[in-house]
C-alpha cells in the first residue's frame, strides 16, 4: 500500500508543475546533462519502508518531488530492476541501479588468498583484487545484464558503481600487491621473483627500479579489462553509461576507466561526495562557497584527465550539517556549476524529516528547472542549527574542548577526564569559540587557503590566547594557518593515499614540553588508528613526536597569545585511546587550554606573576 507522502499543499502543486514542465517532455538519457541537470536519488529512506525494496509509491513519490533519475539498492534481482524500470517510464523519470564496484573476498576464505587486493604499506584487505578473474566476472556479468535490460528498455541507462572502500584501506583501487599481479609482471620481464611478504613488496620493486615498469604492466592490465567490457557492453547498447564514485576518483578510476568507459555516445558520470553537506561547521551562506570553490577545483581537475565526461556534485543528509534547506540550496548551487547532482539519501527517517528534505530539495528542482541560480543563494527562512554564535557552558569550572569530526570513542575518551566539558562542534564564529580552551578540528578535510574567513576566525582565536589542535587530515587539506609551526609533509616510507603512515609505531621525543607531561622520552606506542599524518616543523615548531621512520607527526607551538599543536593521529575511529596515547593526548589539551608554559615567546604567568606548577609525574629532570 502506497505511503502518505506527507509534503505540504504547497510544495504539491510546484512539484505538479515541474513534473509538467520536465516529465511530460519524454526525458532520454540523451538530456541528462546536456539539456537537462542530472537530479539523482540514490534512496535509503523510502526502501526500508518495504524491507529493502522499491514500490511503485517510492518512484512515483521521487518524480513528483522534480528528481529525474531514481538509483534504488538491491541490484541483484534483476526482476525487480526491470519493475522499477517500468515504474519509472510510468512516472517519466529515468533508472540506474546502484552497485558496489568492489567485490567483498573474506580473509578466511582460501580460495581468495593470493588473490586479494594488497595496498603499498602491505595490508591485505577484504577485497578481491582488481587483477583477479573473480572480480571481472563478477562485475561483467551483472553489467552486461544492465545493459540488455537498456537495450530493451530505454528508460534504464546505465550503472551507477561505487568504489567507495567497504573493507579496510582507502577507495578503490590504487596499486595492488597480489600474487596474481607480481607474478604476471615477473613473467612479462622475465625476472626471478624472490619470496616476499606482503609489505616487502612495495620497497622491493622501488629498490630494484622496476616500479615504474610495474605501474604501467598493472594500469595497462586494467585498461584491457575495463575495455574489454565496454566493448562488451557498446555489442548490447551503446548508449550505455556508467557512473562510478567517488570522483575525481582513484588511481584505476582516473587511468582505466576515464579512457576505456568514457565515449562519445555514452560519457562517463562523475559522483563528486565533497559537497555531502557543509564545509565542515561553516555559517550557511560561507559554506555553500567553499563547496562550490571546492566542487569547481575537483571539476576542473577531471577535465584535465579526460574527455566525455559529465561531473556532479553529491549530497547525503546524514553529514553534519547538511539540514534540510541547506541541502536544497547546496543541490541548486551544484547544479548551477556542474551537470547536475545526486543525492546519497539517508539520514532521515520516513515519517521523520524526510517530507522536509523533499520539499527542499523540490524547491531546488524547480529552481534549476527555472534556470533561476540565484535562488541557492537567497537568505535563509529556516533557523540555522549549525551556526551558534555562543557556546553553551553548563560547568563553567570545566576545561571548555570543542571538537569536530569526533567518532563516538574519541568523544568518550575526552569525557572520561573530568575536568573536561566536551562540545561536539556547532558554530564557526569568532564569538563561538571565546568560550572555549581548546579546539580540536579532526578531519577537517576543506581545502581552504589562509586568507578563508574560517582561517582567519582560528588565527584570531589562536591570537586571543585560545588553542587549537588540528588533527590527522585536517592540516593536509587547509593551507596551514600557522606555517611558522608546521605545515603538510609528504611521507615516503608505507605511504596509502599519498599523506598517511601506516601501520607505523609512534615515539615520545626528548624534549622539555608541557604537552608530554607524564609521559618518558622514548616511550613508543602504537596508535589506535593504524594511519597518521606527518608535518614539515617551522622556525616556531617544536616536534613532540615522531613515527619509528623518524618522520614529526606531533609539531606543538605558539602564535599570539595562544597556543598550536599539529597531530596526525586521528583519535578514536574504532576503539577508545588507551595507556600512551590517552595519556599524550590529555597532556597536549591541557596545555592548549593553558596549562604550563607556552614555551613560546609569551610565558602564561599565574597571579603572583610566575610560571604556573606544572606536574610531570616523575619523569626525570621535571619534578
Amino acid at each position: 500500500m502506497r505511503k502518505s507522502v506527507g509534503i505540504v499543499t504547497l510544495v504539491a502543486v510546484m512539484v505538479a508543475f515541474v513534473a509538467a514542465g520536465t516529465c511530460s517532455a519524454e526525458l532520454t538519457r540523451q538530456d541528462l546533462g546536456r539539456t537537462v541537470k542530472f537530479k539523482v536519488l540514490v534512496d535509503k529512506v523510502m526502501q526500508p519502508e518495504a524491507g529493502w525494496h522499491t514500490e511503485k509509491w517510492m518512484v512515483d513519490e521521487t518524480a513528483e518531488a522534480g528528481f529525474n533519475v531514481l538509483s534504488p539498492r538491491r541490484p541483484n534481482d534483476l526482476d525487480e530492476v526491470r519493475q522499477v524500470t517500468e515504474w519509472c517510464e510510468e512516472a517519466g523519470i529515468l533508472h540506474i541501479p546502484w552497485m558496489r564496484g568492489t567485490l567483498g573476498a573474506s580473509l578466511e576464505d582460501e580460495a581468495a588468498d593470493g588473490k586479494r587486493m594488497v595496498w603499498s604499506s602491505g595490508l591485505e584487505d577484504t577485497l578481491w583484487s582488481p587483477n583477479s578473474d573473480e572480480f571481472w566476472q563478477w562485475t561483467n556479468d551483472l553489467v552486461l545484464e544492465y545493459a540488455k535490460i537498456s537495450a530493451e528498455m530505454p528508460t534504464l541507462f546505465g550503472v551507477f558503481l561505487d568504489y567507495e572502500n567497504y573493507g579496510l584501506g582507502p577507495n578503490c583501487y590504487e596499486l595492488s600487491y597480489d600474487d596474481i599481479i607480481m607474478n604476471a609482471f615477473a613473467q612479462e620481464k622475465g625476472i626471478d621473483l624472490p619470496e616476499l611478504a606482503l609489505e616487502e613488496r612495495y620497497p622491493w620493486l622501488q629498490e630494484q627500479g622496476l616500479y615504474d615498469e610495474f605501474e604501467a604492466f598493472q594500469v595497462a592490465h586494467w585498461r584491457e579489462r575495463c575495455r574489454t567490457l565496454r566493448e562488451a557492453v557498446d555489442e548490447i547498447d551503446p548508449t550505455f553509461m556508467f557512473m562510478i564514485y567517488p570522483a575525481p576518483g582513484t588511481k584505476f578510476m582516473v587511468e582505466a576507466c576515464y579512457p576505456e568507459w568514457a565515449t562519445e555516445q555514452a560519457p562517463l558520470i562523475l559522483a563528486d561526495a565533497s559537497t555531502y553537506g557543509r564545509a565542515s561547521i561553516l555559517p550557511h551562506e560561507e559554506a555553500l562557497e567553499a563547496n562550490r570553490d571546492m566542487l569547481v577545483e575537483r571539476m576542473e581537475y577531471a577535465e584535465t584527465q579526460g574527455d566525455n565526461l559529465l561531473y556532479t556534485g553529491g549530497i547525503d543528509p546524514v553529514v553534519k550539517g547538511a539540514d534540510p534547506e541547506f541541502s536544497g540550496r547546496n543541490a541548486a548551487m551544484i547544479m548551477q556549476v556542474t551537470d547536475g547532482y545526486w543525492i546519497f539519501y539517508e539520514g532521515p527517517t520516513y515519517e521523520g524529516t524526510h517530507r522536509d528534505y523533499f520539499e527542499w530539495f523540490a524547491r531546488a528542482n524547480e529552481a534549476a528547472d527555472n534556470e533561476d541560480w540565484d535562488w541557492a543563494w537567497e537568505a535563509r527562512e529556516t533557523p540555522d542549527v549549525y551556526g551558534l554564535t555562543e557556546l553553551d557552558v553548563q560547568d563553567p569550572s570545566k576545561k571548555q574542548i570543542v571538537v569536530y569530526g569526533a567518532k563516538e570513542p574519541f568523544l568518550a575518551t575526552l569525557r572520561a577526564n573530568d575536568e573536561y566539558e566536551v562540545h561536539d562542534m556547532a558554530g564557526s564564529a569568532l564569538s563561538y569559540f571565546e568560550d572555549a580552551d581548546a579546539v580540536i578540528l579532526q578531519n577537517f578535510n576543506q581545502s581552504l587557503k589562509r586568507g578563508a574567513p574560517f582561517v582567519k576566525t582560528l588565527q584570531q582565536y589562536v591570537a586571543n590566547g585560545g588553542g587549537v589542535m588540528l588533527s590527522h587530515d585536517t592540516a593536509w587539506f587547509m593551507d596551514s594557518p600557522w606555517p611558522e609551526i608546521a605545515k603538510r609533509g609528504y611521507p615516503t616510507q608505507n605511504v596509502e593515499a599519498e599523506r598517511h603512515v601506516v601501520e607505523a609505531d609512534l615515539i615520545v621525543q626528548d624534549v622539555p614540553h608541557p604537552a608530554l607531561r607524564g609521559l618518558d622520552a622514548g616511550t613508543s606506542f602504537y596508535p589506535e588508528f593504524r594511519d597518521h599524518m606527518i608535518f614539515v616543523p617551522g622556525d616556531a615548531g617544536t616536534v613532540l613526536v615522531r613515527n619509528e621512520f623518524g618522520d614529526p607527526v606531533y609539531v606543538a607551538g605558539q602564535n599570539g597569545m595562544g597556543r598550536v599543536i599539529f597531530s596526525g593521529s586521528y583519535y578514536g575511529y574504532h576503539n577508545e585511546l588507551e595507556g600512551p596515547e590517552r595519556e599524550l593526548l590529555y597532556a597536549n589539551v591541557d596545555w592548549l587550554a593553558g596549562e604550563g608554559p607556552s614555551f613560546g615567546a609569551r610565558h602564561m604567568e599565574s597571579d603572583d606573576g610566575q610560571p604556573p606548577a606544572v606536574w610531570w609525574w616523575g619523569r626525570p629532570g621535571f619534578d
